[in-house]
């Protein structure tokens, strides 16, 4: 290939990838936008528009504020939502670890029967519709007391993490040299001992990377949140999506502005934890897809 057609090449996937970057970013600037109530008018009315020194200044000015973030912080409901959030969110990420870090390490290290049908079936189960399994949940979840609690919340959120907590600790567990287990298995520790003093230091930052996507997964998870929660339970997620005032009970719906600050503000976590380990989250959206071993 000449090197008139490699820049070419080039050229286009800058393009595309700007392209797919603007597609993915436009609605997020226009919350954040919208959340510091900035006018951009002037620039667009072609008319009302000056410079003030080294301003741009016209009608309503090309301003912006953050006493929508402050009013959002101030509505009682709003924390109440960040809290339930973080009370789903935490409870069944710990859960998720504490059942998948074993079953990674396991899945790792040894062969044994049904090891390839587990490993499907928990892929399989990322594929899942939602729309599949939301009344039968919705169903049991009314007979069983479960609707509107954290306990059901956490659980429905524990199926899908469960999965990619195993996977990726399966993955990052395999990826330490073998030799390390064997030379601890010859000095006679037990496979709790490996998996404790030997694998898990090695892994950890797999395990905060694994730990981060599952708790920005059920951070920003809307549809399970949408029909099983309720006026105790509710999420960030459905909070901002349907209004909150005053009440967590209230339906009255707030100013779009104070709504887009409150977006704002709920994305903020799920973007600060995922930058933070950002070089661990790529490795680990193979989901243990790397070849056995």
């Amino acid at each position: 290939m000449s090197q008139t057609n490699k820049n070419n090449s080039r050229y286009i996937r800058y393009i595309l990838l700007i392209s797919a970057s603007l597609w993915v970013l436009w609605p997020i600037s226009i919350m954040i936008e919208e959340g510091f109530r900035v006018d951009i008018g002037p620039l667009f009315s072609g008319r009302g528009a000056s410079f003030v020194g080294e301003f741009f200044q016209g009608q309503g000015g090309i301003r912006f504020t953050t006493i929508e973030y402050a009013k959002a912080l101030k509505v009682e409901a709003y924390p109440r939502l960040l809290v339930n959030s973080v009370i789903i969110a935490v409870s069944s990420v710990l859960v998720a670890i504490l059942a998948g870090l074993p079953a990674g390490f396991t899945m790792a290290m040894y062969k044994f029967r049904g090891k390839a049908f587990i490993t499907y079936a928990l892929l399989a189960m990322r594929t899942i519709s939602p729309f599949a399994v939301l009344l039968p949940f919705f169903l049991i979840y009314g007979r069983l007391g479960l609707f509107d609690t954290y306990q059901g919340m956490a659980f429905i959120y524990l199926i899908i993490n469960l999965p990619i907590i195993t996977m990726m600790m399966r993955g990052f567990f395999k990826d330490i040299p073998k030799e390390i287990f064997e030379a601890a298995f010859m000095s006679g520790a037990s496979d709790s001992y490996i998996l404790r003093k030997v694998a898990l230091p090695l892994a950890l930052p797999g395990l905060a990377a694994a730990a981060v996507f599952a708790f920005v997964g059920t951070w920003n998870e809307f549809f399970y949140a949408l029909f099983l929660t309720g006026t105790v339970t509710k999420t960030v997620s459905r909070g901002v999506w349907s209004g909150f005032s005053e009440s967590i009970e209230s339906f009255k719906i707030l100013e779009f502005d104070e709504l887009n600050a409150g977006g704002t503000l709920a994305i903020i976590p799920a973007v600060i934890l995922s930058l933070a380990v950002q070089r661990y989250l790529a490795r680990g959206f193979t989901l243990g897809a790397e070849e056995q071993r």
